[in-house]
């Protein structure tokens, strides 16, 4: 049973239109019954600060954004199992950023990425990231990997699911 972390770099792609965009579009909208998303809370706080921000920016239209937030909270609801940020997160996020030098928001995917995969006994536990310090880390550590922007990645995903 596959388990995907998707950190904010690779949840983005599936509101707006940036490489590595049809990945993410098959892995979301085309999951096998046993295939599970998570999500930290951070990347909700992330990804709504963004599309705001880039609305308030004028890159994107009030109404776009809006209709993005809609459908992500949709999402939240339907599709993605949402982790908290808790102490523990935390603590295990700062070893993370002494082990690897990660920035803070990447060690907080990474330490919530190790400690589902710490409860998902028997599942391969897979970062879903577009961020190459971050996929570095994680395949360090011995999770499995997936940059939608790679090339090859459609064929990785059909592997990774079989």
């Amino acid at each position: 049973m596959p388990v995907f972390y998707i950190d904010t770099s690779a949840l983005v792609k599936r509101y707006r239109t940036e490489q590595g965009a049809g990945v993410v579009e098959v892995l979301l909208s085309d999951p096998l019954p046993e295939d599970r998303f998570f999500l930290s809370f951070l990347s909700v706080i992330e990804l709504t600060s963004g599309i705001l921000r880039l609305a308030r920016g004028r890159q994107l239209r009030e109404e776009t954004a809006s209709e993005i937030l809609a459908r992500f909270r949709r999402d939240i609801r339907t599709l993605f199992r949402i982790w908290p940020l808790n102490e523990e997160v935390a603590a295990d996020a700062l070893s993370q950023v002494e082990e690897h030098r990660l920035r803070s928001a990447d060690a907080i995917h990474l330490a919530t990425a190790q400690k589902i995969a710490s409860l998902a006994s028997g599942a391969t536990v897979v970062m879903v990231s577009s961020d190459q310090e971050l996929l570095d880390a994680t395949h360090a550590t011995g999770l499995a990997i997936l940059d939608p922007r790679a090339p090859g990645s459609l064929e990785k995903l059909k592997q990774l699911r079989a």
